[in-house]
């Protein structure tokens, strides 16, 4: 960070791309990531008559609306969660909160470089840290959401088993693959336009590929392979069977964050690598 703040550029060593490097870079900019994501969030809010009370707000009006068409017109009933409307309405926010934390961060990846155009044409900035910045925000939207959901149950179930404390954990584990992926988008974005328009598009594919609005058991066998490579689906049923008290999925969580870590290190590669030509482009 002193070194972007006083304009001198790091030595070419620290910009290696060796497996630790999207770590270290963040963690030596982590007080500038600090201030930039306080200062996103406050930008976010300014102005409204609610404030941070939209993330509490919007979330819970999808889950509602989710639980009235599943629950009252549909009439679904799903085994492992109770039949009450409360138990779905705590199944589909468990789902929820993983899901915007996918969907808040890579929605705004291909336009992230691009909408900071100014770190990269005038300033001496590490433009990395920008992928950090966005999903710190969004994990707080997730953390509000988090909060909601174990109230939730609380008020309608009793207290959550103890295993609910380590909730918390899983938005954090997917931190790794979301650096990857928006490192990736943003990088391709600043070249590739179209990609602005495509991602919110993806973004729905994946929602409806996910378990969020109906457990993975009911999945046909051809498609339960394509709805587990989701990036979201394993912390989804890690979230849940964290907050239910169901058995953890070891194997598969383990195997979600070798592969999360590799595709971090793979969009930082690219990313380091294609951020020469943002100048130019730009």
């Amino acid at each position: 960070m002193k070194a972007a703040l006083s304009g001198k550029q790091p030595a070419a060593g620290t910009r290696s791309l060796c497996p630790n490097s999207p770590f270290r870079v963040l963690w030596e900019n982590r007080a500038l990531i600090r201030r930039l994501a306080a200062r996103e969030l406050r930008a976010r809010y300014r102005g409204s008559m609610l404030g941070i009370g939209w993330a509490v707000i919007a979330p819970l009006g999808m889950v509602l609306m989710y639980t009235f068409v599943f629950g009252s017109i549909f009439k679904a009933r799903w085994t492992g969660i109770g039949g009450s409307t409360e138990s779905m309405t705590a199944f589909f926010l468990a789902g929820l909160v993983a899901h915007q934390l996918l969907s808040e961060g890579v929605a705004r990846a291909p336009s992230l470089v691009l909408e900071n155009k100014n770190y990269v044409t005038r300033v001496v900035f590490p433009i990395e840290i920008l992928a950090l910045v966005t999903i710190a925000v969004a994990l707080v939207s997730a953390a509000i959401g988090l909060v909601l959901l174990l109230c939730l149950m609380a008020l309608t179930s009793g207290i959550p088993p103890a295993t609910a404390v380590l909730s918390p954990l899983v938005l954090l584990g997917m931190v790794p693959m979301l650096l990857g992926l928006i490192w990736i988008i943003s990088a391709i974005g600043v070249f590739v336009r179209d990609l602005g328009q495509l991602v919110p598009v993806v973004l729905s594919v994946l929602f409806f590929l996910a378990p969020v609005i109906y457990p993975r058991s009911t999945v046909p066998a051809p498609i339960d392979t394509l709805v587990l490579f989701n990036p979201v689906t394993v912390p989804i049923e890690s979230m849940r069977a964290l907050v239910f008290g169901h058995p953890f999925p070891w194997e598969l969580a383990s195997s979600y964050l070798v592969i999360s870590l590799i595709v971090c290190c793979t969009g930082f590669a690219l990313f380091s690598r294609l951020r020469r030509a943002f100048a130019d482009v730009l």
